[in-house]
């Protein structure tokens, strides 16, 4: 049976991953440079040992109130597309290796109303009482940044 392994972080109280062969690491909150006239869910830029790096505020691209203070999050550094960037979350809770039975799309019902093409899946751990939101950062940020 397939296995992946994936990065779970928050948003607010919903739980979302990555898949882990797309993070580099994870940093606590840094300085952020703003740059003028960037979209409001980029944050700005910063310096990753020597590379600067686009920083970008998941929860305001996901359409989520976000509250304010950076302070206490962190930075998950993930390569997109080929390119480095840095993705502001709330917390980062734990890495989880999924089957692919643990693995579900998203209902039929939400492809209506919801942009999916960036969610990759559902993943459902301890029988279904915690849900992982899948993304893939590629679809997500690709068409974004």
């Amino acid at each position: 049976m397939t296995e992946v392994q994936v990065v779970a972080f928050r948003l607010g109280n919903e739980e979302f991953c990555l898949e882990i062969s797309k993070v580099r690491e994870i940093k606590d909150m840094m300085p952020i440079t703003r740059v003028p006239n960037a979209p409001d869910f980029v944050e700005g830029v910063i310096n990753l040992r020597g590379q600067i790096t686009t920083v970008v505020n998941l929860k305001k691209l996901l359409g989520y109130y976000d509250e304010g203070d950076l302070e206490n999050k962190k930075i998950i550094i993930a390569e997109v597309n080929g390119e480095i960037v840095g993705v502001i979350v709330d917390a980062v809770s734990d890495v989880l290796t999924l089957t692919e039975d643990q693995i579900e799309q998203p209902p039929k019902t939400l492809a209506s109303k919801v942009d999916m093409r960036f969610i990759k899946g559902i993943a459902k751990i301890n029988n279904g009482e915690r849900l992982l939101i899948m993304l893939d950062l590629d679809k997500l940020l690709g068409e974004s940044i």
